[in-house]
């Protein structure tokens, strides 16, 4: 972790530097009306009186510089013992976040806050376009006297349901599939306190974005007291405290386990979706995966480390090498992570790349095993030959994969790449199983490309056998 912080604190323009006190700021209105939000780097120096000078922007959106850069201008130190001419630079993260109930509608406030690895948090609330309907009266805001008897939350999103019971009862429904648990009677109490709260009762029923036709939507009922409570958002717009409780619901249900199994024995190919609360995932890794680099450097600053693990054996690096962006992986390769640390399937970061058709050249040129095989005898090729692009597929046969090679079954790249094609991948996501397409022919993937995965992986020496379609 020390390499890394260092790393982000000692960059080349010197070492990151912010008054004690912050002066006021202002969301640009038209940034906010374009919801432009992002990072702002400024680079300045300290006068011998403690004034900033030769203030300039060094990157982040132009909507957002000019506002970062008038705000560093005020600034003001100590005045330094010695001048020593130093360069220092500032971090501007610029959010725009669902309001909570309260805010003015008509006069969007700014919050600016330290975020505790060396940046500022500049915080709009966003209320344009935001459709709240049947908002709680005074009186139905007021909060349950105790938790009962009967008592319940139950979380609802596509067609997956979650519900806790006061009780300790545990019911977990997808589809038609139907599992039931139990957890200790404290644990649910707790649960069902953390809803419990003035935050969850001023919630209105229901929250989403005019115009928005494709965003998760996700619902959850609770009674405390004999009182009932529902609220619905669709398209991530609700206050955050709605996201906040719902992850508390996966967490107390292990949600996870339900549906995924046991953390030990996941299959990498998961890691994509992997989004729900899980024994021994860091808010590290989660920051890895979405690429939010302002959440990673808090969470490095708050403790997480790059060795961290979790249940399934999953590192940062594995996370973020996961994420189409990748944009925190070259800090972590640079921080000295270890490029084949194997889960508990033995499944590396190059792998965690594969499943998402990339055949990373970061991870190759940081001395990734190429050829490194997982308890099944799978490798990185095999799961990028299930996506059939030749491009990345000639990556890999460039960096040395050897197409030869067998799973446990005897089965080689070309069996996975025309499993795939028939639509019956040898390696399938669980989750979501609503999205499984299935085919009656074998034209899964596009056509011009499977033939020249095809002729790659021949002239690599692959052959197909006779048993592509049975699955692990």
């Amino acid at each position: 972790m020390g390499a890394l912080f260092a790393l982000a604190c000692n960059v080349c323009l010197g070492q990151a530097a912010i008054p004690d006190r912050l002066p006021e700021l202002k969301y640009p209105p038209i940034a906010r009306a374009a919801r432009v939000q992002g990072d702002v780097i400024i680079s300045f120096r300290q006068a011998p009186d403690g004034s900033t000078v030769d203030v300039t922007s060094i990157s982040g959106p132009a909507m957002l510089q000019g506002i970062a850069i008038e705000n560093v201008k005020a600034w003001h130190f100590a005045p330094p013992s010695e001048p020593t001419g130093q360069v220092f630079k500032a971090i501007f993260h610029f959010q725009l976040i669902p309001p909570d109930d309260g805010f003015d509608e008509d006069q969007p406030t700014t919050k600016v806050e330290l975020d505790g690895a060396g940046g500022v948090r500049v915080l709009s609330i966003l209320t344009t376009g935001l459709q709240r309907l049947k908002c709680p009266s005074a009186a139905e805001r007021e909060l349950p006297p105790a938790v009962i008897s009967g008592d319940f939350v139950e979380l609802e999103r596509w067609n997956e349901i979650v519900r806790v019971g006061a009780d300790g009862s545990v019911t977990w429904k997808f589809g038609k599939t139907s599992y039931r648990g139990q957890i200790p009677l404290a644990e649910a109490k707790s649960l069902l306190e953390q809803f419990r709260t003035q935050s969850v009762w001023n919630l209105c029923e229901n929250y989403y974005q005019a115009g928005l036709m494709d965003g998760g939507g996700s619902s959850f009922k609770v009674r405390i007291g004999g009182r009932e409570k529902s609220v619905s958002e669709y398209g991530d717009v609700a206050p955050p405290i709605f996201r906040e409780v719902e992850v508390s619901v996966d967490a107390t249900a292990d949600t996870h386990q339900w549906r995924h199994g046991d953390p030990a024995t996941e299959s990498i190919v998961e890691i994509t979706w992997e989004d729900l609360p899980k024994p021994g995932k860091t808010k590290l890794m989660d920051a890895a995966q979405r690429g939010d680099d302002a959440a990673f450097r808090t969470a490095l600053a708050a403790g997480d480390r790059l060795t961290d693990v979790d249940a399934s054996g999953w590192t940062p690096l594995m996370y973020a090498a996961s994420s189409y962006g990748n944009s925190e992986e070259s800090e972590i390769l640079k921080a000295g992570a270890n490029v084949n640390a194997r889960s508990k399937r033995g499944e590396t970061a190059l792998m965690a790349s594969a499943v998402t058709g990339m055949a990373d050249q970061d991870l190759l040129e940081s001395g990734a095993d190429v050829n490194a095989a997982n308890n099944v005898g799978m490798t990185a090729l095999m799961l990028l030959a299930q996506r059939g692009d030749a491009d990345e597929i000639a990556i890999l046969l460039k960096a040395g994969a050897d197409a030869r090679r067998k799973d446990a079954t005897g089965r080689t790249a070309m069996d996975y790449l025309n499993a795939a094609n028939c639509g019956h991948p040898i390696v399938e996501q669980k989750d979501p199983q609503w999205m499984t397409i299935g085919y009656s022919r074998c034209n899964a993937l596009d056509l011009d490309d499977y033939k020249k995965s095809k002729q790659l992986l021949t002239k690599a020496g692959a052959r197909a056998s006779a048993k592509h379609f049975v699955a692990h």
